[in-house]
């Protein structure tokens, strides 16, 4: 039985596997249905795309970005071809580490649950600012497989910061 889209009410619908989960997106408009996370996700990086920026970083860019006292300075999803891993710098627009320690506090109840090792590192070029990065050795380029690990942790980082926004640690 074909599924019908909502928007259009094509009857054309592909189904897409996405963080894990089965979504379906309408083949005439664009459509997407699935679970709202997910959809989020994926309407992010189509906005991504159409900005020209990353679509495995530019999710938790825009998180943090959105955050109080914080601006992201540049972000990337990485480059298989150099070798790169994804990366989101920012600085503290107000100087008030608020939100530093609650995205470093995320880290560390996530640890078992991301596929790698990631860190908050200061930087100074021109101005303070900080990088939340993975944790490798540098002399070395990263493998494709570490960046695809590194891309997933950053979907999972976006999805679980929002879920700590709401608690009361990261409202203080």
């Amino acid at each position: 039985m074909a599924t019908v889209c909502e928007e259009c009410g094509n009857h054309g619908m592909t189904r897409k596997l996405m963080a894990g989960v089965s979504v379906e997106e309408c083949e005439v408009c664009g459509h997407l249905a699935g679970p709202s996370e997910v959809i989020e996700l994926m309407e992010l990086q189509r906005e991504a795309e159409e900005l020209g920026a990353s679509p495995d970083s530019y999710p938790l860019a825009q998180f943090i970005e959105k955050l109080p006292g914080v601006r992201v300075l540049g972000d990337s999803g990485g480059d298989d071809f150099a070798g790169t891993m994804p990366h989101v710098s920012f600085e503290l627009s107000d100087h008030r580490t608020v939100q530093l320690e609650n995205i470093a506090q995320a880290l560390r109840l996530m640890r078992d649950e991301l596929e790698c090792s990631w860190m908050l590192e200061f930087t100074y070029d021109f101005q303070l600012g900080y990088e939340l990065k993975v944790r490798r050795d540098e002399e070395r380029k990263a493998a494709p497989q570490e960046i695809d690990a590194a891309r997933r942790d950053m979907a999972l980082l976006w999805r679980r910061l929002q879920t700590y926004t709401g608690l009361g640690w990261w409202k203080r």
